[in-house]
């Protein structure tokens, strides 16, 4: 299984649980990449905290476009901004069937 992270506002979010579950995934003999849309001159910062591949991909570029250019598909990705990764068109007639209801949100139970 092949894994994206993103950097900014995941990893970052919680450094020492996220090293936790990429040795996990790794030692389970899955890949795990961090693709960030960080300009790379200014990503020292990653490249000292991860030894991990990282994909820099350019601002105008979704994220699974710039992994799919470079040979690697994805299986799971995890990134705070899911909008970043696909390339899609807003469909405002599929957009207005949905809706939000007004119940509670039921919480799950341990």
């Amino acid at each position: 299984m092949n894994l994206a992270l993103d950097f900014d506002e995941t990893y970052t979010l919680d450094p020492e649980t996220w090293n936790k579950v990429i040795q996990l995934f790794l030692t389970s003999g899955h890949k795990v990449y961090c693709v960030t849309k960080r300009y790379e001159h200014l990503s020292k910062d990653i490249k000292n905290v991860l030894d991990i591949p990282i994909i820099f991909v350019p601002r105008s570029v979704a994220k699974m476009q710039a992994v799919k250019s470079v040979g690697i598909k994805i299986d799971v990705w995890i990134d705070d901004k899911p909008q970043s990764i696909y390339p899609y068109k807003i469909n405002k007639k599929k957009l207005s069937a949905f809706h939000v209801s007004n119940k509670p949100i039921s919480r799950c139970k341990k």
